[in-house]
């Protein structure tokens, strides 16, 4: 089956989701951010790029509904112990790689990151491939799926404290 293509509108309402994905996770806003999902949608960082499975292989993170929204009481909580000093991020999104496949879903693919973070005057660089599945619902496109390839997942790696 021949993959369809974007028109232009589709491919401006992919960036905007992105754009703000990534302006919600810069504030911190993980009410908003959760609510950009799907209600099936899951957030995975496997361990090696070849993992096809975040439920056959052991995986850095792998987050569905249910943990998002544990992990956002966690991080917002004033009485965790880590988040005792606030963390500031910035992510730099470099020109998205936009794909449509036809498929039982219709499956729209986005890649793209280089994620800076600091948290308690300490700075760490997280590099790698950030890739969404999109799907178009009834309250619009949400994402899918997002999985984040770091080019270092395989080392040994300081707190992640926030999702990237």
């Amino acid at each position: 089956m021949m993959p369809r293509g974007i028109d232009e509108k589709l491919k401006e309402g992919i960036k905007a989701l992105i754009r703000a994905e990534t302006k919600c996770l810069g504030k911190a806003d993980l009410d908003t951010w959760i609510s950009l999902f799907t209600e099936d949608g899951y957030y995975w960082m496997p361990l090696e790029p070849e993992q096809t499975d975040p439920e056959k292989h052991d995986s850095l993170i792998y987050d569905n509904r249910a943990l998002m929204e544990m992990r956002k009481f966690n991080l917002g909580n004033p009485l965790s112990p880590s988040m005792q000093h606030k963390v500031r991020s910035v992510r730099i999104l470099s020109d998205l790689e936009i794909n449509r496949q036809e498929s039982p879903v219709d499956e729209i693919t986005a890649s793209a990151s280089v994620i800076a973070v600091i948290h308690h005057r300490q700075q760490d660089y997280f590099a790698g491939t950030v890739t969404w599945q999109l799907a178009q619902t009834a309250k619009g496109l949400k994402i899918k799926s997002k999985r984040v390839d770091l080019l270092n997942a395989d080392a040994p790696l300081d707190n992640i404290m926030i999702y990237i």
